[in-house]
């Protein structure tokens, strides 16, 4: 784990938005979503379906996460995003949008439709942009995916109960239910919270639809919202902390595993 502020987003400011209530911009973000989906002409039509499924996706993440289901959250979040990645590469290219939604196409137009569903070609199909790269596609979902896949920091935290002295930590499950506790509570939903506004930033990019504030920038240290951890290189670029796939070994929660086990003198 990193301070925050560490990467450019200082604790006072991070209180100071907490106190505002983060839960009514996520409000705000997912009225601007549904009303994109209500008021955006499709073309096919039938097309709406993969937005309306990523807001469902989107809105079935913010319930996981009042409940503290973070795992479960982040595996929504990241869905949501790979259904509106497809929309939008299927409504810029209105040909293979018909043969998405009809079936349609001969054999090398079918052989691109395959290649769609696979999320790694998506995120390469829908291009760059001004303010966001297919990097910054790869990081958001690649750190969604990584907090949800089965491996130790998606089913386990580090816990210090109160009145606890430095050191006395443990990692444990996370509990029957999920997470519990309004602090944590404020800090899930702003997972929530980026990945919405990220979501909306790339609608405004790829199709012109005007989502969010006039000049705002996708900053790339939001992604410890989502990977819970990182490192500033000498430039004071942020790196996301991201284990999974081919990387056994350097999940940080095993580490603090091992420690607390050493500690307490059990496995």
């Amino acid at each position: 784990m990193i301070p925050l502020s560490d990467i450019d987003i200082s604790l006072d400011s991070l209180w100071n938005f907490m106190e505002s209530d983060i839960n009514e911009l996520i409000t705000e973000y997912t009225r601007k979503y549904r009303t994109f989906i209500e008021s955006y002409s499709f073309s096919p039509e039938i097309i709406r379906c993969l937005f309306v499924n990523a807001y469902n996706h989107f809105l079935a993440g913010r319930i996981l996460a009042e409940s503290g289901l973070i795992t479960q959250m982040n595996n929504c979040l990241r869905m949501g995003l790979e259904s509106e990645w497809l929309g939008i590469i299927l409504v810029k290219n209105e040909k293979l949008g018909l043969n998405w939604a009809f079936g349609l196409g001969d054999k090398k137009e079918r052989e691109e439709l395959k290649k769609l569903e696979m999320p790694a070609e998506i995120r390469k199909k829908i291009g760059e942009t001004p303010r966001i790269s297919i990097e910054n596609r790869n990081e958001i979902y690649k750190g969604l995916s990584d907090k949800s896949h089965t491996k130790l920091s998606s089913v386990a935290k580090f816990f210090i109960l109160p009145g606890s002295s430095a050191g006395e930590g443990s990692i444990e499950c996370i509990p029957l239910g999920g997470i519990r506790g309004e602090n944590n509570i404020t800090r899930i939903r702003f997972t929530v919270k980026t990945v919405l506004r990220f979501a909306l930033a790339d609608i405004e990019e790829c199709l012109g639809y005007s989502t969010l504030e006039e000049g705002w920038s996708w900053n790339r240290a939001e992604l410890v919202h989502i990977t819970e951890g990182g490192y500033t290189d000498k430039e004071g670029q942020f790196h996301p902390h991201i284990s999974s796939r081919g990387h056994p070994g350097q999940d940080p929660y095993q580490a603090a595993a091992y420690l607390s086990a050493m500690r307490h003198g059990r496995i």
